[in-house]
């Protein structure tokens, strides 16, 4: 829906006033602070206007305006429409992130920082097994007939399994085996290295040597799951909108079921950018007083996990937008350098 000037000008002036006071805002309040360039009267009118257009409510008759999902919505899209800046704290975010080399230590920093810079709720969704790319493997012969087959991801992931043979594998020679396949699959995603795949490396690997690897990169890569992180519940608490004990109880218990949020941000990996669900826009009700902003990071070029912030929707769009789009950049970079070592 397009808007006249003046009538963006002046949803625009209600959308800030009411992120800062979180109080319903009236015309006085606007000519007071803001440089409309009309009457009082002019004001009232645009605002009654734009009550109708469904961007603004009353709450009481003798209140002012309060921002409704489609008045956010209004102005996150004019946010999204200008290029992203870095915050302040840029520099010093990616500074701080120097000294972390592995991903549990990469995820408890960030979930913490994104807490403490927003003072929202933050949530990580860690690196998704399937998406992964093979860091190295190991073949280890334990006896005549088994193999212990060591993989990492360059995500940090490491699994161990035991191939049972139904040969004697004395005379395989493990070492030479081991350098060839990672010579071969380094650098391959788990989804890539298929058993068809590893079947054209026979004759250099034992052809079951080659199928039990396959199986177990393709048992890796059908994994669904992602491990969810959250820092600073008790932020939300302290929003007059969550002053209402049934609405905090139920995003309360929305954070302790992690597969369900874990499955909302899933559907953000294949997006580029930072994405930002409003309000009535959430599938599930517990979600419908909050704003989800949400970036995606990568390895090796491609989106791996999430990393974003929960808040309620009047919050600081331009300033966490910009956090949470930084993070993502850096925790990415980060991941991609701790998995080259």
């Amino acid at each position: 829906m397009l808007l006249e000037p003046r009538q963006e000008e002046i949803l625009l002036a209600v959308i800030r006033e009411y992120i800062q006071t979180a109080e319903p805002v009236g015309s006085a309040a606007l000519l007071q602070k803001y440089a409309l360039g009309c009457s009082s009267a002019t004001v009232r009118n645009e605002m009654a206007r734009l009550e109708e257009m469904g961007f603004l409510v009353q709450p009481h008759t003798s209140a002012g305006r309060v921002p409704l999902d489609k008045a956010y919505r209004f102005y996150v899209d004019r946010l999204l429409e200008k290029r992203i800046v870095p915050p302040p704290e840029a520099s010093l975010i990616a500074r701080e992130f120097e000294d972390d080399h592995e991903l549990e230590s990469l995820i408890d920093h960030t979930r913490r920082r994104l807490s403490q810079l927003t003072r929202y709720t933050s949530v990580v969704l860690g690196p998704q097994l399937r998406c992964s790319v093979l860091k190295y493997l190991q073949l280890i012969r334990l006896g005549p007939r088994q193999v212990l087959l060591v993989m990492m991801t360059c995500s940090g992931t490491v699994v161990h399994r035991v191939i049972e043979l139904s040969v004697d594998a004395a005379g395989e020679d493990f070492e030479s085996t081991t350098a060839m396949l990672n010579d071969r699959l380094r650098g391959m995603s788990l989804e890539a290295i298929r058993p068809a795949f590893l079947r054209t490396l026979t004759p250099s690997v034992a052809p079951e040597i080659a199928a039990r690897v396959g199986e177990i990169t393709s048992e890796m890569a059908s994994c669904q799951g992602s491990r969810l992180f959250y820092e600073g519940a008790s932020n939300l608490l302290g929003q007059p909108e969550f002053q209402d004990v049934g609405k905090a109880r139920g995003l309360l218990e929305l954070l302790e079921q992690e597969s369900l949020l874990a499955e909302i941000l899933d559907k953000s990996l294949p997006m580029e950018g930072v994405a930002v669900v409003i309000g009535g826009e959430h599938p599930l009700s517990q979600m419908r007083e909050c704003t989800l902003v949400t970036a995606t990071y990568h390895l090796g070029g491609v989106a791996v996990g999430t990393v974003g912030v929960i808040g309620p929707m009047r919050l600081r769009y331009d300033r966490v937008i910009s956090i949470v789009s930084c993070v993502a950049e850096v925790f990415g970079r980060r991941l991609s350098a701790a998995a080259q070592r």
